[in-house]
């Protein structure tokens, strides 16, 4: 199975770099190579890269300027990860699509940081995945799933089991794009899901070790995002 993953700098690194995490994200991603399963993967900044944007902001930094902060936040981040794998991937953080792609199947796993102004990590994820024509997309984030609304805030928000992409889009149609957002996906990554019809799954950290069983067809706890309109390679 061909899969893409995001993993969010809010696992990672939630506040300093979470070596334990890292180690075991990277000993996840090791099984899944031997069992031949091909593997891209995107890291997020998380709370690095928003205290590097709030601080660039006091300093009257352009957006722009902000974006490409947070870019070089969440290519810090993939390093750790990088690091972690050892020869399994290249040494540098890639920066295109195609050469994400290109990697992947020289038997690399890529791993991706942020890309250009304005899109973030999730955007980027979802991206990687229609370039590379994934089976499945997966983001791991520190929230469990898909919730009617923040539950961090509003300890009365519901968890979606299942959710179609259009109700995804439908949901976070809302959130208002700038640097350092930090929606559960942002509306470009689940525009990018809806229009290239790529099975998603939204999962909690606690699910990280759980992988292999989940791409087996083992249930999970987080939410399921149900593509209108399947396009696989085979399509």
């Amino acid at each position: 199975m061909r899969v893409t993953l995001c993993f969010g700098g809010s696992i990672l690194a939630p506040d300093l770099p979470d070596v334990d995490c890292i180690r075991e994200t990277a000993r996840v991603l090791r099984e899944l190579k031997a069992r031949r399963h091909e593997l891209l993967v995107v890291v997020g900044g998380g709370r690095t890269a928003r205290r590097y944007i709030g601080a660039a902001r006091e300093l009257k930094a352009t957006h722009a300027y902000c974006d490409t902060i947070g870019i070089d936040a969440t290519r810090l981040n993939a390093r750790l990860l990088i690091a972690a794998l050892g020869e399994l991937a290249e040494l540098n953080p890639i920066t295109t699509f195609d050469g994400a792609t290109r990697a992947m199947l020289r038997g690399k796993i890529p791993v991706m940081g942020g890309t250009v102004p304005g899109h973030t990590t999730d955007a980027v994820a979802a991206g990687l995945a229609d370039a590379s024509r994934s089976d499945l997309l997966v983001f791991f984030t520190d929230v469990d799933g898909v919730y009617t609304a923040d539950p961090k805030l509003d300890p009365s928000a519901k968890k979606f089991e299942a959710m179609t992409s259009r109700q995804l889009l439908e949901l976070v149609a809302g959130v208002k794009m700038k640097p350092g957002v930090t929606a559960i996906i942002d509306p470009i990554g689940a525009k990018i899901i809806d229009r290239s019809g790529i099975k998603t799954l939204v999962l909690g950290r606690q699910e990280v070790h759980r992988l292999q069983k989940i791409l087996g067809g083992a249930g999970h706890s987080g939410t399921t995002v149900v593509p209108r309109e399947r396009r696989g390679r085979g399509s």
